[in-house]
């Protein structure tokens, strides 16, 4: 399964997993609609690629005005030859520890592997 970090977000936020408060926007209006109700909020440009924050496809944003410019800049941006077409724009967090996990496949082993 190959999901985008909002559709990965929403089914945690199902399962009782605490996620950020944010909304999926399409274009900058809608962005700096979310802005206006969450307050500081971070801008995440919604592709299948990693490194979305070193190709700067991740903004932040303290007032409507600058979320509704941020997303302008991102959703007319490429990461890794794929079009924004979608961005996560979430309540901007004090995050004191981050931790990573996965699972993938390990074909050989014919198994499941967890990676931390």
């Amino acid at each position: 399964m190959d999901l985008l970090e909002y559709q990965s977000k929403k089914i945690f936020s199902n399962t009782g997993i605490p996620v950020p408060r944010g909304e999926v926007s399409e274009n900058p209006e809608e962005a700096s609609n979310i802005a206006e109700k969450l307050g500081e909020v971070v801008l995440k440009a919604q592709v299948r690629a990693g490194g979305r924050g070193k190709a700067g496809g991740i903004k932040f944003a303290s007032s409507p005005e600058e979320a509704e410019k941020g997303a302008r800049e991102l959703l007319d941006m490429k990461i890794k030859g794929l079009n924004v077409e979608k961005l996560l724009v979430e309540e901007k967090l004090n995050i004191k520890k981050e931790l990573y996990a996965g699972i993938t496949i390990d074909r050989t082993a014919g198994k499941a592997v967890f990676h931390g």
